[in-house]
């Protein structure tokens, strides 16, 4: 009884912890910003971010493991989780657009935010992260 209920919150617990934030999200455009208290960072849909991100660097802040599953098409794999995460990112100019994703969106959310910290002004997230870019028939490579 006590494993069922358990295992249960576990799995509850891991569904909302993994959701995008309500707050950065638009009923009026599926393209939504997020503001911190002097820049922000824009969300977008799969489409939004296949069509605009070829502007710019893609960046995978997945683990190794998670983009050895597979990935987006010439997508930089920085490790959001990786101590040096900063000094990798600090490789690339503040002024260059930058779109970023994860599993699932919160983690590219959360990078995102750090990097508007860091003084990056260019700075989108994937909505829905790869999980919502193949849901959406986007191709993954490995």
């Amino acid at each position: 009884m006590k494993t069922t209920f358990f295992s249960g919150l576990l799995i509850v617990t891991g569904l909302f912890a993994c959701q995008p934030n309500p707050k950065t999200e638009s009923s009026a455009t599926s393209e939504s910003t997020s503001q911190t208290a002097s820049a922000s960072f824009i969300t977008l849909s799969a489409q939004e971010f296949a069509s605009k991100s070829t502007s710019g660097t893609v960046i995978d802040v997945r683990t190794a493991g998670e983009v050895a599953q597979g990935k987006i098409a010439d997508a930089l794999e920085i490790d959001y989780y990786s101590s040096n995460f900063l000094d990798q990112v600090s490789q690339l100019p503040k002024d260059q657009e930058l779109y970023l994703y994860c599993a699932v969106g919160a983690r590219s959310e959360e990078a995102a935010r750090l990097l508007v910290q860091q003084g990056y002004t260019k700075v989108y997230h994937l909505q829905g992260g790869i999980q919502g870019w193949s849901q959406e028939g986007m191709a993954v490579v490995r």
